[in-house]
């Protein structure tokens, strides 16, 4: 997992990480929005809204929509992506951070918006400075192999179940032939 945490003063900002879960094949982003901000130490907090589905959001990427992120990393271009279930729309878009005419990283926002209730959404905005995006573009490689292994391991393993199912049957009709 690897977490990225943007408070500020005015008590806008944002946490995220992205964990990856080898054996579904898939990336998942957190996002939670900073709940408190101490002026005295000048350190924000986001632990009271991690809870909270108001403040907070889980995303589900598939593998082709990871290298979707690489890519927009790696070709200085936008990602974007569409997610619709039963009671929700998410949008989500990962693009170069552009302040002041010039790039100084990338930005990454999710939307979600409920179906039942147009009232209903959440916003997230977060920016990668470069050495960050780095760090995150390091991460999503490395949960790719990590899923990749996962399915080699499985694919080894239903191979040879496959296999010695049919030695197992083999031997059987074998066995079967000497009894008639």
């Amino acid at each position: 997992m690897i977490s990225f945490y943007k408070p500020n003063s005015k008590n806008t900002g944002t946490a995220c990480s992205f964990s990856v879960n080898s054996k579904e094949g898939s990336i998942w982003s957190s996002l939670i929005k900073q709940s408190s901000w101490n002026e005295a130490t000048k350190t924000g907090s986001f632990l009271d809204n991690k809870d909270n589905p108001k403040k907070s959001a889980k995303v589900k990427f598939s593998t082709t929509e990871v290298a979707g992120l690489l890519e927009a990393l790696d070709k200085n271009v936008e990602f974007s992506a569409y997610h619709s279930s039963d009671k929700q729309v998410t949008k989500i878009k990962f693009s170069p951070y552009i302040r002041d005419d010039k790039q100084v990283g990338f930005s990454y926002s999710v939307n979600k918006e409920s179906k039942e209730n147009v009232e209903n959404k959440q916003s997230f905005l977060l920016g990668f400075y470069f050495n960050e995006a780095r760090l995150l573009r390091e991460f999503l490689i490395h949960a790719l192999q990590s899923i990749f292994k996962s399915q080699e391991v499985e694919a080894i393993k239903k191979f040879k179940n496959s296999k010695s199912n049919q030695e197992s049957n083999k031997s059987n009709a074998e066995e079967d032939g000497e009894l008639w």
